[in-house]
């Protein structure tokens, strides 16, 4: 697969920002190439190959992003190779999945507010804030989709 200079240099920018939230550097890199590159799907080597890295950090990596279903694999009829692409058509359900999962910290941290000393008054209100807030985008972020979906003409 050819990618242009531009096309490299915007991989590796959002390979760091796929980094910042929590991806190995591999993981972040294809994810980035699968978002920028021309090819809907690739092999793993052509993957292998684009992004200079080893075939078994590109394995890996496919591997974990497999089972978070960011990719998936499509398969050609006569040819044993399987083809990865993002599954980018799902992004709303990974958004209600991110925040469902960061919200169920919720409760320990309640637990650990009612465990705090009273004398750390601002750092408890601080604490008390992030989960009020927490709760706040909980009880609205189901709306919110459907607000979205409405100013789209999508039900």
């Amino acid at each position: 697969m050819n990618v242009t200079v531009a096309q490299k240099r915007l991989i590796e920018k959002l390979g760091v920002f796929f980094e910042g939230q929590g991806r190995t550097p591999a993981e972040a890199r294809i994810i980035g190439l699968l978002l920028v590159g021309d090819q809907l799907e690739l092999t793993l080597e052509e993957i292998q190959q684009t992004l200079s890295i080893s075939k078994s950090a590109v394995n890996n990596a496919i591997n974990v992003l497999l089972l978070t279903q960011q990719l998936e694999y499509v398969t050609k009829p006569g040819d044993r190779k399987k083809y990865y692409r993002s599954k980018i058509e799902q992004w709303m359900s990974h958004v209600e999945q991110h925040v469902e999962k960061s919200l169920e910290g919720r409760t320990l941290l309640r637990e650990a507010l009612e465990q705090r000393t009273k004398s750390t008054k601002e750092f408890n209100v601080a604490l008390k804030d992030m989960i009020d807030f927490m709760e706040f985008v909980q009880s609205h972020h189901l709306d919110l989709f459907a607000k979205w979906k409405k100013s789209k003409g999508r039900s």
